[in-house]
């Protein structure tokens, strides 16, 4: 009976294993490719349009207020939302906005743009629509399926999970019955090269690519993954997202660069990294500064009373929540684990491949075989009756 248990427990998560990739595999491909581009995204951008990088120094000279008129006088009728400052040398200064147009191309209210800037002159570099340029529409491939009105988030969610248990079940698969654990790091686990190419990638890319779908699966169910963080460490309760609920403050009382002087001296030793605009929920500016340890700082101040309120270090559940995000983007942690990252975006094409060349060899192993079976015996047999068969015709 345990002999019997044995065998039918691989059976099991082999057919689990089978039929998530068979039905999620063409939802998960186009999902993970855009996830490897993404990780090159800026690369792309730059390479797509060099002309939004063709900076002419690295200092920021100019003061806030004077990145974020240009940035709206380059897009008519739309309100800046976030600057930011660059993150490297060489990089533009960048402001988002909302609705207005881009540019001469006429934009509905919900339309986002991206205005890139030179630091020391502050003239504008160019424009692009966040959503529409080709880096843009990468991403919203690979977070919400090009479809964010129709439950494309929740759908990439499920994809994800799909993933990690095709991680999980694929690592169980893998795992040699006879214990002899290191023979099964041999390349030749098999006569063909796709059966061993889908073992080994999948055992060294194992461990980060179900870290990457445990992340995208938090990414697209935010509010339930962080009910889940809380029950093991305190973390804020964010409200849902608000999307194009949240209003921007029509008329700020307060000038940018006052903001963000105040923001300096609240938190000193730190550097800017973005400042968002009021809205009129809270009217108050956020100004988002950063330290040698790469953690970042908010400060609040609010546009009445210029009162500045550096934000409490988050709690535990909180950084970790950040860590996952970050780990996701592939962005923070050095070359090394963007290039495997790369790695992880391109292992679910190529497990789909091999996969579906394994799974066809052993439908047409198992399949039966019809018409005339000829048997031709060993060639000793057919020596040995050949004078026999020479005294039948001479007869």
């Amino acid at each position: 009976m345990e002999r019997i248990a044995s065998v039918r427990v691989p059976r099991i998560w082999r057919q689990v294993h089978l039929w998530i990739a068979l039905g999620l595999g063409l939802l998960i491909v186009p999902i993970s490719l855009s996830g490897a581009l993404l990780v090159f995204g800026a690369d792309l951008d730059r390479l797509i349009d060099p002309a939004r990088y063709a900076v002419t120094g690295s200092t920021v000279e100019q003061a806030a207020g004077v990145y974020l008129r240009n940035a709206e006088s380059a897009a008519s009728g739309a309100r800046a939302a976030i600057l930011r400052w660059p993150a490297d040398v060489g990089a533009p200064v960048t402001v988002l906005l909302r609705g207005g147009e881009g540019g001469k191309q006429a934009a509905p209210s919900g339309r986002l743009w991206m205005v890139y800037l030179d630091p020391p002159t502050g003239r504008v570099l160019g424009v692009a629509d966040a959503r529409g340029s080709f880096v843009g529409r990468v991403h919203s491939l690979h977070a919400d399926l090009m479809s964010p009105d129709l439950s494309g988030r929740q759908i990439v969610g499920f994809a994800g999970i799909g993933l990690l248990v095709l991680a999980l079940t694929g690592i169980w698969l893998w795992w040699p019955r006879n214990g002899n654990l290191l023979k099964a790091f041999r390349w030749r686990r098999g006569p063909k090269l796709s059966s061993n190419l889908h073992h080994m990638l999948g055992l060294w890319i194992f461990a980060p690519l179900a870290l990457m779908a445990l992340t995208g699966a938090y990414l697209s169910f935010p509010q339930q993954a962080r009910s889940l963080i809380a029950a093991f460490a305190e973390i804020t309760q964010r409200p849902a997202r608000q999307g194009q609920g949240v209003v921007l403050m029509r008329l700020p009382a307060q000038d940018p660069q006052r903001v963000v002087e105040l923001a300096l001296e609240s938190a000193p030793g730190l550097k800017l990294a973005s400042l968002s605009m009021p809205t009129e929920q809270e009217k108050l500016w956020r100004v988002q500064l950063t330290g040698a340890d790469d953690e970042p700082r908010s400060v609040l101040v609010d546009d009445r009373s210029l009162a500045a309120t550096v934000a409490p270090r988050p709690p535990p559940g909180d950084a970790f929540a950040a860590w996952l995000r970050r780990v996701h983007e592939a962005q923070h942690h050095g070359p090394l684990w963007r290039a495997i990252a790369f790695v992880c975006g391109l292992s679910p094409a190529i497990f789909l491949v091999t996969g579906c060349m394994m799974w066809l060899r052993r439908r047409a192993a198992k399949a039966p075989q019809f018409g005339l079976r000829v048997t031709v015996p060993p060639a000793s047999q057919r020596v040995a009756a050949a004078p026999q068969a020479q005294k039948t015709l001479d007869a």
